[in-house]
C-alpha cells in the first residue's frame, strides 16, 4: 500500500507528538511505502541520526508552507517532484493527517477532486492548545473534507458526536513492542525496589505545556526531601509552541532542593534504566479540556516498567491496573506514600503485564489498516 502522512511536525520531534512515528514505523514493517510530509523546520538537524530516516520505503519531505513547494529531506524524497507528481504519478491508496494543519487544505480538496480518501487523526484536543503554529479553527474542514476519522480517547468521541455530529473511531495511544520488551523487569526485581534506601519518584515527558502541574510538584518536592525526584523531559518550549511562560525559571528554583534532578530530554533508549529503577512513576497534569481528553503515552511506559502510577484524575486511564488517581495535591502525596511503602502483589504485576501484551502499537496499526482498507473499498 502507498500512503501519504500529512504532519505539522517531523517523525521524529521531541515531546509527546510520537503518535505519527509510531504508526509510522508500523507501516514500514508491514511493507508500506510512505511519503512522510511536515511543515516545521523545529529539530530538523537530528532526524539524519535516526535509523529509518534512510527505510528505502521512507519518502521525507518538508513543505513549504507559502508556496507548497516541496524539499526532499532525505534521499528517497528526491523521486517526490511536486503535489501533482505525487497525486498523479507516485498515486498514493489513501492520505492519513495527524495535525489540522491549514495549509494543507487545498491539497486534501485535490485529493478529494480525485477519490484519493482522506483518514484524519485526531492527536489532542486542538481547541484546547494556547498555541497552535499549524493553524486555528482549521479541524472542521479536515473533519470535512476526511472519509474516516480515529481519535485518541472516549472524551473526544464523545466531543466530537455534540461539535460536528461526526463518527470518530477511538484508538488509544499505546506502547511499542520493542520498547515493552527493553523495560520489561521480573517480579523479583520489582520487589527490590522496596530495598532502595531512598526511593525514587519519576516524571518522563515534556514539562514545559500549561497542562502541567507546577504546584503539585512543588508540594512534593518541599513535603518529601527523604524522595529522589527525576524529572526527564525538555523544560523549554519549542520556538512553535512558546507561550510565553518562563518555565526554566520554575524549574532553576526548584533545583534548589538536594531531592530533585533535571535530566532534560534524553533518548528512548537512555530513558530505560531510569524507569526500571523506579518505584513510583506520577503523571501531575493540571485537569483540564485538554487533559481530559488525553491518551499519556507515557503511562504505557510506566507500566512496561512495572510501575505503579499516580495522576490527576485522567478519564481514560483511571481504570488501567496499578493507577491511582488523585483529586489534590495532599492525596496525591498519600498514594505515593502509600506506593512506596507497600510492595505490588504478583497479581498486580501480572495485571500490567497482561494490559501491555494488550495495548502495543502492532495492534493499535491493525485497527487502523483495517479502517483505512474498509475506506479505500468504499
Amino acid at each position: 500500500m502507498r500512503i501519504i502522512v500529512l504532519s505539522y511536525y517531523n517523525p521524529w520531534i521531541s515531546g509527546g507528538g510520537h503518535r505519527p512515528i509510531c504508526f509510522l514505523e508500523q507501516d514500514l514493517k508491514k511493507g508500506h511505502e510512505v511519503v512522510f510530509i511536515f511543515e516545521s523546520n523545529s529539530e530538523l538537524e537530528t532526524i539524519s541520526n535516526f535509523e529509518m530516516y534512510s527505510h528505502p520505503n521512507l519518502k521525507l519531505i518538508r513543505r513549504n508552507k507559502e508556496n507548497g513547494s516541496f524539499t526532499p529531506v532525505n534521499t528517497q524524497g528526491e523521486e517526490i517532484i511536486s503535489e501533482d507528481y505525487l497525486l498523479n504519478c507516485w498515486k498514493p491508496d489513501y492520505v492519513r493527517s495527524h495535525n489540522p494543519v491549514d495549509s494543507y487544505i487545498e491539497f486534501l480538496k485535490k485529493c478529494q477532486a480525485q477519490n484519493i480518501p482522506h483518514l484524519y487523526d485526531q492527536m489532542d484536543y486542538w481547541d484546547g492548545f494556547p498555541v497552535q503554529p499549524w493553524g486555528e479553527y482549521t479541524e472542521n474542514e479536515y473533519i470535512t473534507y476526511s472519509n474516516e476519522r480515529i481519535t485518541i480517547s472516549n472524551w473526544l468521541v464523545e466531543k466530537n458526536k455534540c461539535k460536528t455530529n461526526a463518527l470518530f473511531h477511538m484508538i488509544p495511544n499505546a506502547i511499542k513492542d520493542s520498547f515493552a520488551n527493553a523495560l520489561s523487569i521480573q517480579y523479583t526485581d520489582v520487589l527490590n525496589r522496596q530495598l532502595y534506601s531512598r526511593k525514587r519518584i519519576v516524571y518522563s515527558g515534556a514539562i514545559w505545556p500549561e497542562w502541567f502541574d507546577w504546584d503539585i510538584m512543588t508540594y512534593l518536592i518541599e513535603q518529601r526531601p527523604e524522595y529522589d525526584f527525576i524529572m526527564i523531559g525538555a523544560y523549554e518550549p519549542s520556538s512553535d509552541e512558546d507561550d510565553g511562560r518562563n518555565v526554566k525559571e520554575i524549574v532553576n528554583g526548584l533545583k534548589k532542593h538536594n531531592n530533585t534532578k533535571f535530566m532534560g530530554q534524553i533518548s528512548h533508549e537512555e530513558l530505560i534504566p531510569y524507569l526500571k529503577s523506579c518505584n513510583v512513576a506520577i503523571i501531575p497534569f493540571v485537569v483540564n479540556n485538554v487533559t481530559e481528553a488525553c491518551s499519556p503515552l507515557k503511562c504505557f511506559e510506566y507500566l512496561g516498567a512495572s510501575m505503579p502510577v499516580v495522576t490527576t484524575y485522567l478519564p481514560e486511564i483511571s481504570d488501567y491496573p496499578s493507577v491511582y488517581s488523585a483529586k489534590d495535591k495532599i492525596e496525591f502525596l498519600d498514594l505515593i506514600d502509600s506506593l512506596v511503602e507497600s510492595a505490588m502483589s504478583q497479581e498486580q504485576y501480572q495485571q500490567i503485564k497482561d494490559f501491555i501484551s494488550e495495548n502495543t502499537w502492532k495492534s493499535r496499526s491493525d485497527e487502523l489498516e483495517k479502517i483505512a482498507l474498509e475506506m479505500i473499498q468504499r
